[in-house]
């Protein structure tokens, strides 16, 4: 692989800040994209544009059919509407483009469009792989220098999948082995995988079959409780090379996380309340307001109340209570309560009813979570 792709990657790579408190990743780098050129030609920069926006609204949509759209496909045919800046650097002597564009209105678009949005915040995924190298099996780690592992970490960027792979270290290798993982037990590998703070585990395993690389992958929720684990999704193929193995297995994750993250604009008028205990400052008021405004089902947020450790807000929605819900159960600073602490007056940190019909509609539509 070019130098220049594995500095692109470094990049890239710490635009995707993984906070300990929360196994959520949040993701960066969602509004630009780095073309290689082969000059400054006027033609060939044209032509880059195009292509970098076409990457920026896949990673904001999570969707590849996005740019067939013809509202996006209309933006995407004249990029400079939307390009804030763009400039050239050389690395490893290779020329590339770097390009930033308008976030909201890439948003608009896709709204406008009624495709999905997949805001900053996305799950993170452990990846085990069952692979060879130099004629031996091995669990791909994360310090590995195999073309693969860095393949992952290239299809992980350019999709927006928050990926990581395990360590191997001393910690690991007594807990789990290679045939764990191409055997898919999912018991060892699920117990291997709880000192990693991510959402989801993923068990793949490579295999080079004559000329051609058989490959399967599984997504399992971390914290199931059920005492036999079914995989969320299963995929297996046969391919040409462990390069376009990676990139299904990658764009196999995608899909599901779409599914489940990225949400389009439903068109009802969905509305909730959010009541959020444990809220001890301004300053946390501030941060909780700009994570809610960046999560990709919320139209809009308006504070309704603020007493004792409690706020609440009226969410506008752009799909349901339950695609709410799925976003921020991944933010592990959010704990879920069934009610609100009762030595607080429940009109302290409830919208006041004007009826007691309003007031249990109200309790009933309030989602109530511990902020840490």
């Amino acid at each position: 692989m070019p130098k220049f792709l594995l500095q692109i990657l470094l990049f890239v790579l710490l635009s995707v800040g993984l906070t300990t408190s929360s196994m959520s990743a949040e993701v960066g780098l969602l509004d630009e994209a780095d073309i290689v050129v082969s000059s400054r030609a006027k033609s060939e920069r044209q032509q880059a544009l195009k292509t970098a926006l076409s990457a920026v609204f896949v990673k904001n949509s999570g969707l590849p059919s996005a740019v067939s759209h013809p509202l996006v496909k209309a933006q995407i045919n004249q990029p400079e509407v939307l390009l804030t800046q763009y400039g050239y650097s050389e690395i490893d002597d290779e020329l590339v483009l770097k390009a930033n564009f308008d976030h909201k209105r890439i948003i608009s678009t896709l709204r406008q469009a009624e495709l999905p949005v997949w805001g900053k915040q996305r799950p993170l995924t452990l990846l085990w792989v069952s692979i060879e190298d130099n004629g031996e099996r091995h669990i791909l780690s994360d310090i590995s220098d195999m073309d693969t592992r860095t393949q992952i970490e290239l299809e992980s960027s350019n999709k927006g999948i928050p990926v990581i792979l395990p360590l191997m270290d001393l910690d690991d290798v007594m807990k789990i082995n290679v045939s764990d993982v191409r055997g898919m037990f999912t018991d060892v590998v699920s117990e291997a995988s709880k000192r990693y703070r991510a959402d989801y585990f993923a068990i793949a395993d490579m295999d080079q079959v004559g000329g051609f690389v058989r490959f399967q992958v599984s997504l399992f929720d971390k914290e199931s409780d059920s005492a036999v684990m079914q995989p969320l999704i299963h995929h297996q193929a046969e391919v040409i090379d462990y390069e376009t193995a990676t990139n299904q297995i990658l764009s196999t994750l995608a899909e599901y996380f779409v599914s489940q993250y990225a949400f389009a604009d439903s068109g009802n008028s969905a509305t909730t309340h959010l009541s959020l205990v444990g809220v001890q400052n301004m300053a946390q008021l501030v941060e909780i307001e700009a994570y809610l405004n960046q999560l990709s089902a919320i139209k809009s947020v308006s504070l309704h109340q603020f007493k004792a450790d409690t706020v609440t807000y009226k969410l506008s929605l752009f799909g349901t209570a339950d695609d709410l819900q799925k976003l921020l159960n991944i933010n592990k600073r959010l704990t879920q309560l069934d009610t609100l602490n009762q030595s607080e007056p429940v009109d302290a940190v409830l919208p006041n009813p004007e009826s007691e019909e309003d007031f249990k509609t109200e309790l009933t539509e309030t989602l109530i979570y511990q902020w840490h």
